[in-house]
């Protein structure tokens, strides 16, 4: 393991841990996930909390951050609902809805566009 990838690896973890310790993650997506009515707010809440240099965007750690929480939550959705995939299969689809150009980047709009239709697709 070289030194850029262990960098990249710790950030990933302390982002997730940042994003965790201020409000669980599976809570705010299970929100999104359960409430039509303020699906935007929650959405909002949840952007706010991961784009932690307030850039506008998740890129980077804050987006490996915000896919490896959504991957856990979507893996534990499915299984209660009787399906059983991996995680890199959750994670890639995840990433093909909610980062559609594939840019390593994903905007508060595009959460807003893709996020609840992916999480209510795993109902």
């Amino acid at each position: 393991i070289n030194a850029e990838y262990m960098g990249h690896f710790l950030s990933v973890y302390f982002f997730s841990w940042l994003f965790t310790m201020g409000g669980n993650a599976a809570s705010i997506l299970k929100k999104v996930d359960s409430d039509d009515k303020n699906t935007d707010k929650e959405i909002d809440t949840l952007f706010t909390k991961l784009d932690k240099d307030k850039s506008g965007e998740l890129s980077g750690a804050e987006y490996d951050a915000f896919f490896a929480e959504a991957t856990k939550y979507m893996l534990a959705d499915l299984k209660k609902a009787g399906h059983d995939y991996d995680e890199a299969t959750i994670s890639d689809w995840l990433k093909t809805w909610i980062d559609p150009n594939g840019d390593g980047k994903v905007t508060q709009q595009e959460l807003k566009d893709n996020l609840k239709a992916v999480l209510d697709a795993g109902e």
